[in-house]
C-alpha cells in the first residue's frame, strides 16, 4: 500500500487502531474530512494529512502512542511495520533455501501451494515486471493475520489477471489463497527471496511440485519428456500436440528438442482447469504461446507431431468420445490405453509421428481387441519403434512403461525398432532416473535405425539393447510387442573372448572401487559406539497402526483418498507406492493420529519382519495400516531418523525383536517391546557419520551383486561359443 493507494473504511480502521464507527463518525462529523471517490474509497495521503492533527486521548492510548500522537501517528507505524524488506539488507539467499521456503497452509497440500506461490512470482516478474514490483511496494492494512492473507490474495490476483489477459486458464493461482501466514513480514521475506527465481528455475519448482502430489497423480519426469522430445521433434516439426496436459513438460520438452520454435503452434487439452493452468503457466514463463483446450472443448486437429502420457486404466475424456479409425480398428474397451494411442494416430497429418507413453501390457495384453490392433499396426507399417523404460522413473509409483512410435499408414515392408532400456535406470535422490547418457542411448538407436530406413538398409541393433526385426517376426498369435523378447532372441555372444574379458575387467574395476570405498567407510566407524543408550520410548514416539476394524478391506478403495502403506511397500529402506489401497477422506479424517510424516521410520510388527523403511516428503499425510509401528523423532536434533532406520536394521536390533515376536503365540511385537529397545545416542555428528558409511556398505553388496551376475554371464556365453546350440 502506498500513500496514493485508495483505502476502504474497513483498511483505514485496521491502520488507525479504531473501530470501523470510529472511521464512520469521522466521514460524518468531520470538518473537511477527505471525500471519498466514486468507487468509496478515500485517498491514503489526504486521510492522514487530516489526522495528523487529530489526538489520541489518553483512556484511548496504546502503548506505542506518544502523549502527543495522531490518529496519523498510528497509521504511520502500521505502515512502517509493514514495509517491504529493503534489498540489500541481507545476504542473496541460495537456491535451496529458497526452495526450502514455506508459509503456513492447509497440511494436506501446504507443500504444493507454497511451490505455486514460487511459480506465481516467477511467471509476474518474467511477464509483468511492472506489476511484480507494485505488488513489492504494497502496504497491507494490518501486520497481521488480515494483512498477510490480503498481500496474498494481491498476489493471485494479479497472476489470475495476467494469465486471464494471455488467454490462460488462472485456476492454479487459487492455491495461493489456501495459504495461511500469520504475519505480513513472512510474506513479504518470501516475496523477496522469490526474486532470486527465474524462469531458469522453473523446472526445478516443477520438480518439487511433481514429488509433492498425493498417490496416483504425477507430471511426466523431465527424463522421460526429453527421451519423447528428442527423439520424434525435427526440422519437419512444424505443431505438437499434447492430449492429456499434466503440467505442460511434454510441450516445454518439444520446445527444447526443436531446432526454432518461432513457428512452432503448441496444442493441448487439459482434463481439469489445474492441468490447463500450470500448463500455460510453464509455457508463458518460457515465452511460448499455445492452444489449450478444456477436454469438453476438445476437437480433431492435424498436426506434425504428437507427445502424450495419458492415464492408464481409468475413466477419462477419451472414453466419451467416438473411437476414430473405425474402419481400420476395432473399438478397444473404456479405460483402455489402445483409445488414446487410436486418439493419437487420428490427429497425425501427412508424414507425422507420435510418441506415446503406453503400459508395458499393452505391448502382449490377450484382450483379443487389443491383439488385433496391435496386428493392424504391423500390417499397416504404423508400428515404427517401442522402447521399455526402467520401473521407478515416476514419484511415488515402483511401474514401468513403454514409448510406442507410430506413423500414418505407409506401403512397404517396414521393419520395428525395439529397444529394451530397463537396465539403464540409475538411483538419484531415492528415485530411478535414466541419465543424459542413458537417454543419448536410446536416442542414437533410434536415430541409427532412421538412417536405415533412409536407404532401406538396416542394421541389426545394438547388442543386448535393440533389434530391428522384420514384420514377418514379429506378427504371430500373441502379436508381442514386448523389447526383451527380441532382443534377447536377436542377442549374439560377444566375437572373442578378449571383448568378454573387457566387459568382465570393468565390472572388476567397479568392484576394486567399490571395495576401497567400502574400506574406508569402514574404518572410518571401526570403533564400537560407546555413547550412552538410551530407550527409544525416551527419543521416539512409538505408536501402532489403527485398528483392522476401524477401516475395514470391503471400505477401502482403490480410486480415491488417502493411501494406506503396508508392510508389503516396505522394500529396501524405503516405501514402494504400488498397488495402494486408499481410505475415504471421511474416515481418513478419524484416523489424523495415524498420518505419517516426512522422517517418521515405520517398520513391520507381524509375521516376516522386514527391514524399516524413513518416511520421505511424497507420502507425508498418508496412514499406516493395522501392522505397522511408526516412530517419531521428538528432537532431531538429537538422533536423526535415518541413523535410527540403521539401528533398526542392525543385527543386534533385529535378534532382539525376534525375541519379542517369538514370545507370543503370532509372531508380533508391540509398541511397548520397540520402546523398550536400548539405542546407543553418539552426538549428532557421530550419527550423520554411522549412516553415510553403512549407505557405502549397502553400495558394495549391490556392486558385488553386479559382478555375479556378469560373471555368469560371462560363462554362459563362453560355453555358448563352445558347444553352440540355442539361447
Amino acid at each position: 500500500m502506498t500513500m496514493e493507494q485508495r483505502v476502504t473504511r474497513a483498511e483505514l480502521a485496521r491502520l488507525a487502531g479504531v473501530s470501523r464507527p470510529a472511521v464512520t463518525s469521522w466521514i460524518k462529523t468531520g470538518r473537511d474530512f477527505p471525500r471519498s471517490g466514486s468507487d468509496g474509497r478515500f485517498l491514503l495521503t489526504e486521510v492522514t494529512n487530516w489526522l495528523a492533527s487529530r489526538r489520541v486521548h489518553g483512556s484511548i492510548r496504546g502503548a506505542g502512542d506518544r502523549a502527543e500522537g495522531s490518529y496519523a501517528d498510528r497509521i504511520w507505524r502500521s505502515l512502517a511495520a509493514a514495509a517491504p524488506t529493503m534489498p540489500g539488507s541481507r545476504p542473496a539467499p541460495t537456491l535451496a533455501e529458497v526452495l526450502s521456503m514455506r508459509l503456513p497452509g492447509d497440511g494436506a497440500t501446504g507443500d504444493i501451494d507454497n511451490l505455486v506461490f514460487m511459480l506465481t512470482a516467477v511467471f509476474l516478474r518474467t511477464r509483468v515486471p511492472h506489476a511484480w514490483a507494485g505488488l513489492r511496494d504494497l502496504y497491507p492494512p494490518d501486520v497481521g493475520a488480515v494483512g498477510a492473507r490480503w498481500l496474498v490474495d494481491r498476489v493471485a490476483t494479479a497472476a489470475e489477471r495476467t494469465a486471464r489477459r494471455h488467454g490462460m486458464h488462472p485456476a492454479v493461482f487459487a492455491a495461493l489463497r489456501r495459504l495461511m501466514p500469520e504475519h505480513v513480514s513472512r510474506v513479504r521475506e518470501f516475496l523477496v527471496q522469490c526474486s532470486a527465481l527465474g524462469a531458469e528455475h522453473v523446472q526445478l519448482i516443477i520438480n518439487a511440485y511433481e514429488a509433492a502430489l498425493p498417490a496416483g497423480a504425477f507430471l511426466t519426469p523431465q527424463t522421460v519428456a526429453s527421451l519423447l522430445a528428442e527423439m520424434i521433434i525435427d526440422e519437419t516439426a512444424r505443431s505438437v500436440y499434447d492430449p492429456f496436459l499434466r503440467g505442460g513438460e511434454l510441450l516445454t520438452a518439444a520446445v527444447d528438442a526443436a531446432a526454432s520454435s518461432e513457428d512452432l503452434c503448441l496444442r493441448g487439452v487439459g482434463s481439469d482447469t489445474t492441468a490447463l493452468s500450470l500448463a500455460g503457466v510453464n509455457l508463458l514463463i518460457r515465452g511460448e504461446k499455445a492452444v489449450l483446450l478444456p477436454a469438453d472443448q476438445a476437437h480433431r486437429v492435424q498436426v506434425t507431431h504428437v507427445l502424450a502420457n495419458p492415464p492408464f486404466g481409468v475413466d477419462s475424456w477419451i472414453d466419451e468420445r467416438p473411437v476414430p479409425g473405425g474402419a481400420l480398428f476395432p473399438a478397444p474397451p473404456p479405460r483402455s490405453a489402445f483409445r488414446w494411442l487410436l486418439h493419437c494416430l487420428d490427429q497425425l497429418s501427412g508424414e507425422g509421428r507420435a510418441a506415446i507413453v503406453m503400459p508395458p501390457a499393452a505391448a502382449f495384453s490377450v484382450n483379443t481387441i487389443e491383439r488385433k490392433i496391435r496386428r493392424e499396426l504391423i500390417d499397416r507399417a504404423m508400428l515404427e519403434a517401442v522402447i521399455a523404460l526402467p520401473s521407478g522413473l515416476y514419484a511415488g509409483a515402483d511401474v514401468a512403461t513403454s514409448v510406442w512410435i507410430l506413423r500414418r499408414e505407409r506401403s512397404g515392408d517396414w521393419p520395428v525398432l525395439f529397444v529394451d532400456a530397463a537396465s539403464l535406470g540409475r538411483q538419484r535422490d531415492g528415485r530411478t532416473v535414466l541419465d543424459e547418457t542413458a537417454r543419448k542411448r536410446v536416442v542414437q538407436a533410434y536415430r541409427s535405425f532412421l538412417s536405415g530406413s533412409a536407404v532401406e538398409q538396416w542394421n541389426d541393433g545394438e547388442r543386448n539393447m535393440s533389434a530391428v526385426v522384420d514384420r514377418s517376426s514379429v506378427i504371430s498369435d500373441r502379436c508381442s510387442f514386448n523389447p526383451a523378447e527380441y532382443v534377447i532372441n536377436r542377442s549374439k555372444p560377444p566375437s572373442d573372448s578378449d571383448d568378454l574379458r573387457a566387459v568382465l575387467h570393468q565390472s572388476y574395476d567397479r568392484v576394486l572401487r567399490s571395495y576401497g570405498d567400502a574400506n574406508r567407510s569402514a574404518a572410518d566407524v571401526a570403533r564400537p559406539l560407546t555413547a550412552q543408550t538410551v530407550p527409544l520410548k525416551d527419543v521416539c514416539e512409538v505408536k501402532a497402526g489403527f485398528r483392522y476394524s476401524r477401516l475395514p478391506s470391503d471400505q477401502r478403495s482403490r480410486t480415491e483418498g488417502i493411501p494406506i502403506v503396508m508392510p508389503h511397500h516396505l522394500r529396501n529402506g524405503r516405501i514402494e507406492a504400488t498397488d495402494l489401497r486408499l481410505a475415504p477422506k471421511e474416515k481418513a479424517d478419524r484416523l489424523s493420529s495415524y498420518e505419517l510424516k516426512a522422517g517418521d521410520v515405520l517398520c513391520v510388527r507381524t509375521g516376516a519382519l522386514t527391514p524399516p523403511a524413513v518416511v520421505d516428503t511424497r507420502q507425508r499425510g498418508w496412514l499406516m495400516s493395522t501392522n505397522l509401528l511408526r516412530l517419531r523423532v521428538h528432537d532431531t536434533g538429537l538422533l536423526d531418523p535415518y541413523y535410527l532406520c540403521a539401528y533398526l536394521r542392525s543385527i543386534a536390533a533385529r535378534e532382539e525383536m525376534k525375541t519379542f515376536a517369538g514370545a507370543t503365540a503370532t509372531a508380533y511385537v508391540t509398541a511397548a517391546d520397540v520402546g523398550a529397545l536400548m539405542i546407543p545416542l553418539p552426538s549428532l555428528d557421530r550419527q550423520h557419520e554411522v549412516t553415510a558409511a553403512l549407505h557405502v556398505l549397502d553400495q558394495e553388496v549391490v556392486v558385488a551383486r553386479d559382478l555375479v551376475s556378469v560373471a555368469t554371464a560371462a560363462r554362459d556365453a563362453t560355453e555358448h561359443r563352445l558347444f553352440g546350440g540355442a539361447r
